[in-house]
């Protein structure tokens, strides 16, 4: 039986997992020139108190793939209902064949940054991300709108550009 991910959820989110190198990836993300200065990854507070007067733009960058499911989906239903305009780079699925040395390499930067052993005590919430699609399969379960798709860091990742439907 599944629940609606809430807010409350949001309370307590886990931190990045260590040695994961959440910002260096962020760098290399080719945002558009237009959004280059929206905030990155911003915190919950500042998410729930553009509520009344939303962002043009917020963005994530590998902030999903190691939060439990139903903050995963919650924080990007939170950034859909904030900003005008949300841009999300995460992992995904390999969709052909060139795009798997890539992700293979993901799952592997995943693994030595200690993320599953954190994952194991919170019901392995990396794996359950890649297994229910990735970031694709996020999108898809908050019926948000993708106005462009971009693969980034060899098929790896993705960035979407997204809208709240």
């Amino acid at each position: 039986m599944t629940h609606a991910p809430t807010a409350a959820s949001l309370d307590t989110l886990p931190a990045c997992p260590a040695f994961f190198p959440q910002a260096a990836l962020a760098r290399r993300v080719p945002w558009p020139d237009a959004y280059a200065h929206a905030p990155l990854n911003p915190d919950v507070q500042t998410l729930r108190s553009a509520s009344h007067a939303p962002l043009a733009c917020a963005r994530l960058a590998f902030t999903l793939f190691y939060l439990p499911a139903a903050q995963a989906e919650a924080l990007l239903r939170l950034a859909l209902e904030s900003a005008e305009v949300v841009l999300v780079a995460d992992f995904k699925l390999a969709e052909r064949n060139l795009e798997l040395p890539a992700t293979l390499a993901a799952r592997g930067l995943m693994a030595l940054t200690k993320a599953r052993k954190t994952a194991a005590a919170e019901g392995a919430p990396q794996a359950s991300f890649i297994q229910r699609g990735g970031i694709e399969g996020l999108v898809h379960q908050c019926n948000a709108l993708v106005h462009e798709r971009r693969p980034i860091f060899a098929g790896a990742a993705a960035l979407l550009h997204l809208q709240r439907a």
